[in-house]
């Protein structure tokens, strides 16, 4: 089975897969690197969500920040069809944009537009790096900041990427490649030593 497949397979499980990542503190993780963003609470931006899975960045966004705007994707769309599901409940659908598309593709789907904001998380991990980085930039405004939440390169890290078939990089080649791609390391964000989620850490860089 490759890395597409197990994704997929994810997928079909969504409802679970997001029960499990509650339970093992991955909500918390995310909660927290969102609050750390440098946003204010009532300030009005944009972002897009690269390889949004079921949501839990445009979620904790949405929680946090009452004027963000969101266009979020992912290339499965049983991930997707739970994202909107998660909207709906909560009633953020006047918020937030959710379409089907590929990190690697052309994404006409967004035209033009702009972001003041990027996140990707658990995506770089599966496919080439650098490549998908550039393909992403080209909507981030000038200026605009760039959130990326890669799966440690530590013993725990490298048994979860076992499981789902990717690949770790150290957080010096994580944040060399974003460097040498004209954007500008803020700082390095860790989970407090209390939270249970030792696998995931946030580097945050601005776009020069």
């Amino acid at each position: 089975m490759d890395s597409r497949s197990v994704y997929s397979t994810i997928g079909k499980v969504a409802p679970l897969y997001d029960l499990f990542s509650n339970v093992i503190g991955y909500k918390k993780s995310v909660d927290y690197f969102v609050s750390q963003l440098p946003f204010s609470k009532d300030s009005s931006f944009k972002v897009l969500d690269a390889g949004c899975g079921t949501g839990p960045y445009s979620l904790a966004l949405l929680k946090q920040y009452k004027n963000v705007q969101i266009t979020a994707f992912d290339f499965d769309k049983t991930l997707v069809d739970r994202l909107k599901t998660r909207v709906l409940n909560n009633n953020f659908e006047k918020r937030i944009k959710v379409f089907t598309g590929d990190v690697q593709d052309n994404l006409l789907e967004l035209g033009e537009e702009k972001f003041d904001l990027i996140i990707v998380s658990g995506v770089f991990e599966y496919l080439p790096m650098e490549k998908v980085l550039v393909n992403l930039s080209r909507f981030l405004e000038s200026g605009g900041y760039f959130l990326h939440s890669p799966v440690r390169d530590n013993f725990l890290g490298k048994l979860v990427c076992k499981l789902y078939i990717c690949k770790t990089r150290s957080r010096e080649q994580n944040i060399e490649i974003f460097e040498r791609n004209g954007f500008v390391l803020q700082k390095v964000l860790r989970m407090p030593l209390y939270t249970p989620v030792p696998f995931k850490e946030a580097h945050l860089f601005k776009k020069n």
